[in-house]
């Protein structure tokens, strides 16, 4: 299948860890051109090297972004480094383990920013340049508790927000060939977590899961993921403005 992206330039925020890392080693065999983005200096190194065998002039910005100053300083060092993006991945956001339904709006803005805010800023300076340039593709990774709403309210209220606005911004930049979409994904296999834990020490309540809730019994793949995204970030995607895929294993 022929995605028809190479030596396109990808802005990936979020990019050293599972699914931000399966994400920059799909684009990279692509011939994507990569600006890495996250805050573990190690784990961007170390991506670097891995990419760097796939496809060329990849970059590593090591930031904290959950500092609204360093957006700024992020949006003005890749705008300095690079003379276009073609490509944004968001996978930024959680949710700051802020569980009380009832938290401060303070306490609520920071998982509303973590989670769209901060993405808002950088799309607002990238997405114009697209649209000049006839061509453009941004992802955000969003998550099912959208449709199940199981977890945090201030989460699954970001990330609904999150899908309202790829949905309302995609009828105003689509006709410029700037495609805007999202994927939500389900449960997944990632280094760390409750569900990664039951893996490797509970097996029997971990099935016992599988068997109430998810029908296909196995977690997500970050590369699995990836494969998503690379679909959205290519040509093939092009009729495709404001979709949210929502990748949980359910299906409803």
């Amino acid at each position: 299948m022929k995605f028809k992206i190479k030596n396109k330039t990808a802005l990936i925020i979020g990019a050293s860890k599972n699914i931000g890392r399966s994400i920059s080693v799909a684009l990279a065999k692509e011939k994507v051109a990569l600006i890495m983005v996250a805050r573990s200096r190690d784990k961007l190194t170390k991506l670097k090297k891995e990419v760097d065998k796939y496809s060329k002039n990849n970059s590593i910005i090591k930031i904290d972004l959950s500092i609204k100053s360093n957006i700024n300083k992020l949006i003005n060092k890749v705008n300095k480094n690079h003379k276009k993006i073609d490509i944004i991945i968001h996978n930024l956001g959680g949710s700051l383990s802020i569980k009380d339904p009832f938290a401060s709006s303070v306490k609520w803005s920071k998982v509303w920013n973590i989670n769209l805010g901060y993405a808002i800023d950088i799309n607002n300076f990238f997405i114009p340049k697209m649209a000049l340039n006839k061509w453009g593709r941004v992802i955000h990774i969003s998550s099912a508790i959208t449709t199940s709403f199981d977890g945090y309210s201030p989460y699954a209220s970001a990330k609904c927000a999150l899908e309202g606005y790829i949905k309302s911004v995609s009828k105003v930049v689509s006709r410029n060939n700037v495609i805007i979409s999202g994927i939500a994904p389900g449960l997944i296999d990632k280094e760390e977590g409750y569900f990664n834990y039951l893996k490797n020490n509970n097996i029997l309540k971990l099935n016992e899961y599988y068997q109430n809730k998810l029908p296909i019994h196995r977690m997500c793949t970050p590369a699995e993921v990836a494969n998503t995204v690379k679909f959205l970030c290519s040509d093939l995607s092009s009729y495709l403005p404001g979709v949210i895929i929502k990748q949980d294993g359910v299906g409803n």
